[in-house]
């Protein structure tokens, strides 16, 4: 495989399929890796880490990920919780 530049890897089109929810996360893999490189100044593959290193890594990734889904968990129940208060308020009776 020949290295690419920097530039022509964000001009870079993947194979499409037909899952666009396929496609859209494979275009923000690809912007994410192109970004990171940059900041960087290299690649996930030049990266030196233990195998225990890499674990902890993940593991510390996957707990934020935790974090933002019990959040985002909890925003919506609170939000199903309001929409429920809103449509029996508008049952009742008006009472003035």
């Amino acid at each position: 495989m020949t290295d690419i530049t920097m530039e022509e890897a964000s001009e870079f089109v993947f194979h499409k399929c037909e899952d666009e929810t396929v496609n859209n996360l494979m275009n923000k893999l690809s912007n994410r890796a192109i970004n990171s490189n940059a900041k960087h100044g290299n690649t996930i593959n030049n990266v030196k880490k233990t195998t225990k290193q890499w674990v902890v890594e993940a593991l510390e990734e996957s707990m934020d990920m935790s974090v933002y889904l019990q959040r985002l968990l909890e925003k919506l129940e609170k939000e199903e919780i309001n929409e429920r208060i809103d449509v029996n308020r508008k049952r009742l009776p008006n009472c003035g």
